[in-house]
């Protein structure tokens, strides 16, 4: 028994010699690439530039949104603008065109006076069917306006109007 003993007693020492030279394989060296602390900070020199670009385009992703935002509320602004716009104005009514109404002389010769009777002096006399645009129709006088601008008065018989 006793040799088994040492049989045994010799295989456990070759075992632990075994297991430490394994084992000091399987640790790195200090100073080594294998080395975590090496390992380590070679990967933060190699993270670093990436994390400053992640961070970059975090800030641009915002910026980009933001400005989606705001080109969305000057769509929304043109369009109420162009809404507006179609839609007409009742502030500025379409000024109405006064009818022009002209009236034939309707005798030999006719006095067109400076007022509406006999005792206003004769601004012309016209001959027969001499257009005058009418002014202002009375039921005894008519004002008319003659082709040289000037007015005067001509007695309602006197002037046809069709």
């Amino acid at each position: 028994m006793k040799r088994g003993h040492i049989a045994v007693a010799i295989l456990i020492a070759m075992l632990y010699i075994g297991s430490l030279g394994s084992a000091r394989a399987f640790t790195p060296q200090p100073g080594t690439t294998d080395d975590p602390l090496i390992t380590v900070s070679f990967f933060n020199q190699a993270i670093q530039p990436l994390v400053a670009r992640l961070a970059a385009v975090e800030a641009l992703t915002q910026h980009i949104t933001g400005l989606e935002q705001r080109i969305a509320r000057l769509e929304a602004q043109v369009a109420a603008l162009e809404a507006r716009a179609a839609q007409p104005s009742p502030a500025t009514p379409t000024p109405v065109q006064p009818v022009v109404v002209h009236g034939f002389i309707n005798g030999t010769m006719v006095n067109v006076r400076s007022g509406p009777g006999t005792t206003f002096s004769i601004v012309i006399t016209l001959p027969l069917n001499t257009r005058l645009e009418v002014i202002e129709r009375g039921t005894a006088w008519h004002r008319v306006r003659l082709q040289d601008g000037r007015t005067g008065f001509v007695s309602a018989p006197l002037l046809r109007i069709p």
